[in-house]
């Protein structure tokens, strides 16, 4: 959301898309959005779209961030602090992403 910001604040003052990829490279390092992202952002903002926030998206609700799954992972690290999230999401079986949110938003 912040960088979405940033590129929502240097789309006003008039920069170009590749300069402000550079600028949140910078800034953000390997953490910065891709250019593309940047590019894509861009065309939102000169279609008149002020919002930052991503649109509703149709679509299934989530079903991998259980209460099971939850516990299993907190389990899976109490074991071994080192395992990556590919290693949990294997072994669940479940996206990166559900390993990634039950992370950080429930653990």
């Amino acid at each position: 959301m912040e960088q979405r910001v940033n590129i929502k604040f240097c789309f006003k003052l008039g920069k170009t898309a590749t300069e402000t990829h550079e600028m949140l490279v910078k800034v953000y390092g390997v953490d910065a959005v891709s250019k593309k992202c940047v590019f894509q952002w861009f065309k939102r903002f000169r279609d008149g779209k002020e919002d930052v926030k991503d649109e509703p998206r149709s679509g299934r609700p989530p079903i991998s961030t259980t209460p099971d799954n939850i516990e299993r992972v907190r389990r899976m690290l109490a074991d071994d602090r080192r395992l990556s999230l590919r290693m949990i999401a294997e072994e669940l079986q479940i996206s990166l992403d559900s390993v990634s949110n039950i992370i950080h938003e429930h653990l």
